[in-house]
């Protein structure tokens, strides 16, 4: 039977002993993320390399204050985690907490990539049509896919009344992995953010996390800046049996939610609540229709209202 570990208070001292067990005599590091970090800026949010210590498994999913369930990550890298489980996205990339033994770990996600390690996009892209046998392998190719499950991951985000069309921008930015589609209606501009292939709930988690990050900005810098008058943003996950009742059904699914008053908020549909951490939070419409989802990046949000504030 293994020894217990011993259950520790998370302070400084704490927090310099994990930095020479991760890093050594290191002044600066990597973290897993990706992001730098310096051993002098431990907890100072003012700085580029700030760090603090996190939870592996999260404390509301019972993650013990333990050396093996302890990491030394970028403050914005731990913001981004939070109580994330199983998945999350910090500094763009995709991870999943998976347990390893008695003990978890983060681990990089990349099932988005073939066995030659690139995505389909990629695969796509290095596609040589001018040559003939490469060209009608590929149709082939897209021919034995036809038939495959889809799931499609589509954001609405509708603004009323904005003064800076660096708000639309910023949001492309933020979608910058996705289809963008823009229009106007109703007084609204709408962008529409697509994605026509989700087979997992970590990409279905990931794009949560960027309509939440939305709706942090939108509701707590661009609003009270003036930037905008009113906002709302809708997700919704669609699930169709092949791809040609995707490309026939997709576009008359539509969102279904009323534009004459918007609502300052996030909704969000059954199948992103059933899939993601949302479960944990709120419960599915019984109707099948929309439940409001209005959560935002806590840490970030005070930053960004002392930001409009000029602190």
């Amino acid at each position: 039977m293994g020894k217990t570990e011993e259950i520790m208070e998370l302070n400084r001292e704490t927090a310099m002993r994990l930095w020479v067990r991760d890093f050594g005599k290191a002044s600066k590091a990597t973290d897993f993320a990706g992001r730098e970090i310096a051993k002098g800026a431990y907890n100072d949010r003012n700085s580029n390399f700030g760090w603090n210590v996190d939870h592996i498994l999260p404390q509301s999913k019972g993650g013990k204050t333990t050396d093996s369930n302890l990491i030394c990550c970028h403050i914005l890298t731990n913001d981004e985690k939070a109580d994330k489980f199983p998945c999350f996205v910090a500094n763009g990339k995709r991870f999943e907490i998976i347990k390893v033994q008695n003990h978890y770990e983060i681990r990089e996600v990349n099932d988005d990539k073939s066995a030659d390690g690139k995505t389909e996009q990629e695969v796509a892209d290095s596609v040589n049509l001018l040559d003939s046998a490469a060209g009608t392998r590929y149709f082939e190719k897209l021919k034995d896919d036809e038939n495959r499950e889809r799931f499609v991951g589509s954001v609405l985000i509708r603004i009323r009344g904005y003064t800076d069309s660096a708000v639309v921008d910023f949001i492309e930015k933020l979608f910058d992995k996705e289809n963008i589609t823009f229009s106007r209606s109703d007084g609204n501009i709408n962008i529409v953010a697509r994605n026509y292939d989700m087979p997992t709930r970590g990409e279905t988690a990931a794009l949560l996390d960027k309509c939440i990050l939305t709706n942090t900005y939108l509701g707590h810098y661009f609003r009270p800046k003036g930037n905008l008058g009113s906002y709302e943003i809708i997700y919704r996950i669609d699930q169709y049996e092949n791809r040609w009742k995707m490309y026939r059904n997709i576009d008359r699914d539509g969102f279904g939610i009323s534009s004459s008053r918007l609502s300052n908020s996030l909704f969000i549909n059954n199948l992103v609540i059933i899939n993601t951490e949302a479960k944990d939070k709120v419960q599915p419409d019984k109707h099948g229709g929309y439940i409001e989802y209005n959560y935002i990046y806590t840490n970030l949000s005070k930053n960004l209202d002392k930001e409009v504030n000029g602190n």
